[in-house]
């Protein structure tokens, strides 16, 4: 796969027209389908825009080297069970993604009404 046939793969897997992504980026749907067949060049400011963009790795759409995106979890300063809990939770299926905000909520406000409760008893 070259960088043309990258660009539309991204695309696709967005889930985006040509018009949405080149007007997220600054461009027409013509300039993006015209890159995606090859017609056009893709540029360095191009790459950098798509990749700010959509937290793309530049050397995937470069040069196809793994991963596809950046890994954002990485320049946060949060511990390894946190980062391994966010990697987790981007795998669940969006019905589970809510079951698990629900518990989460669920779970803080009991541990917000023991600590009220317990300042009340002082």
């Amino acid at each position: 796969m070259d960088i043309h046939e990258r660009l539309q793969y991204l695309r696709k897997q967005l889930k985006l027209t040509t018009r949405a992504f080149g007007a997220s980026i600054n461009m027409s749907g013509g300039a993006i389908t015209n890159m995606e067949k090859g017609q056009r060049n893709i540029t360095d400011r191009t790459v950098k825009d798509i990749c700010r963009e959509y937290n793309v790795n530049p050397d995937w759409l470069m040069y196809g080297k793994e991963p596809m995106y950046m890994d954002v979890l990485e320049d946060l300063d949060i511990n390894d069970d946190v980062r391994h809990l966010a990697r987790q939770f981007t795998q669940l299926s969006e019905k589970d993604r809510e079951l698990v905000k629900n518990m989460v909520d669920s779970l803080c406000e009991k541990i917000e009404r023991k600590t009220a409760d317990r300042e009340e008893n002082k």
